[in-house]
């Protein structure tokens, strides 16, 4: 925050009807969501604004609340207000569902929540969401300035909802849209509108962040210290995450005897997931199937590891490689959405892109990065130079906050 500029109170609102729609199909409640989970956009997204002086609120729904409460995020004490709220049920066409989920908003509730937290902006996750038009009409009514932040939403759900999308984007003050080929689809789908874009990506904590000791790593996981292993943590998406494509990767590549593929999440494909990996036959990939908070056990695993790799269809902007590069792995990462920004230039960046549908390229990256420990050592330091530069919290908070305050004025 610059001299003179007051503290601002800005209320972060995540996607979904409820939260309950992001926490159910990683098996976590709201009381997890409170005191356990750290991390990702909106975590990092609140440590990043508090870091220059602003005053970040969550505000979202829930099924399991009767009426508004207030609580405190137990890794950055955040204040999490949560409204009353069901989850629209699926219409008979798109417009109809677009339309239900309008009104499930709980507007009033969201109107009580900024008026007693002394609200000054909004900022939605997704713009191409319904809520966002329901917040775009309650800000205008609220006299108060919208933004918007892209990570991973890119599709208009039906008709009326594209209609509405054009009047919402005009009241919008500004998008943060760190993807080169979303901000090159913004300006084609709203030609009339030209949106104020800030490129600045999620944040992450890089002082927390770092790689441990190797060896003690392996031996505190129980794993061989010369075996080359191969990461993967996140959502089990099968469809967005490519986890498909990685197995049919990994198949060409692990007649290496002495290779091991870890895989660490849970979701909403979990079941088909394990039928897939179950049909594949490979003894040397081994799926740990929950979603964990332990940030502690995350980056063990991190720091045993030789590589990471992502084998996405779909993404925004990503923290999982953030959390990779930090503890200075070399990543293998597919060129979709998102990707190139955080691995813009290749190797200086610490990674090497593949095509997205290509697992004939991934494994031959990793063949390349198997056989040469000189060159992961290059690009794992690459890596870690590269997101302590540009995805530091007090970067991006220095981001936010010129782009947030200068075009609220």
């Amino acid at each position: 925050m610059r001299d003179g500029q007051t503290s601002k109170v800005i209320a972060l609102f995540p996607w979904g009807d409820v939260i309950e729609e992001f926490l159910e199909p990683i098996g976590l409640e709201l009381r997890d969501f409170i005191e356990r989970m750290t991390g990702g956009w909106l975590f990092g997204y609140a440590a990043a604004l508090s870091s220059v002086g602003h005053k970040p609120i969550i505000v979202c729904a829930s099924e399991r609340v009767t009426g508004i409460e207030r609580h405190e995020h137990l890794g950055t004490g955040t204040p999490i207000w949560v409204a009353p709220a069901k989850r629209a049920r699926q219409g008979y066409s798109p417009a109809a569902y677009s339309l239900r989920r309008w009104s499930a908003t709980p507007l009033s509730a969201f109107r009580e929540i900024l008026s007693r937290s002394k609200c000054d902006l909004l900022l939605a996750q997704e713009y191409e969401y319904t809520r966002f038009d329901a917040l775009a009409w309650l800000a205008r009514s609220l006299n108060l300035p919208l933004y918007a932040t892209f990570q991973g939403g890119d599709r208009t759900l039906s008709w009326v909802e594209a209609a509405a999308r054009q009047l919402s984007l005009r009241a919008c003050r500004g998008l943060i849209v760190a993807s080169a080929a979303e901000r090159d689809r913004l300006a084609k789908a709203y030609p009339r509108i030209a949106p104020n874009m800030a490129n600045i990506p999620n944040p992450l904590d890089t002082n927390e962040w770092q790689a441990m000791d190797r060896s003690e790593a392996r031996a505190n996981l129980g794993l061989p210290q010369d075996c080359f292993i191969v990461l993967n943590h996140g959502r089990i998406d099968i469809r967005r995450k490519g986890l498909d494509v990685l197995l049919k990767a990994w198949a060409r590549f692990s007649d290496n005897p002495s290779a091991q593929l870890i895989i660490i999440g849970s979701g909403q494909d979990s079941e088909a997931f394990a039928k897939l990996l179950h049909g594949s036959g490979m003894s040397n990939v081994q799926w740990l199937s929950s979603y964990t908070t332990d940030r502690i056990l995350i980056r063990r695993w991190l720091s045993a590891a030789d590589v990471y790799v992502m084998a996405s269809r779909i993404e925004g902007m990503p923290v999982a490689p953030l959390e990779a590069m930090a503890c200075g792995l070399p990543v293998v990462a597919s060129d979709a959405q998102g990707l190139p920004d955080i691995l813009v230039g290749g190797e200086a960046s610490g990674g090497l892109m593949v095509g997205q549908e290509r697992p004939e390229e991934i494994a031959q990256a990793l063949a390349r990065l198997s056989g040469d420990e000189v060159l992961r050592a290059r690009l794992g330091a690459a890596a870690r130079r590269r997101v302590t530069e540009k995805f530091s919290i007090e970067a991006v908070g220095a981001a936010l906050d010129e782009f947030l305050t200068t075009a609220s004025r």
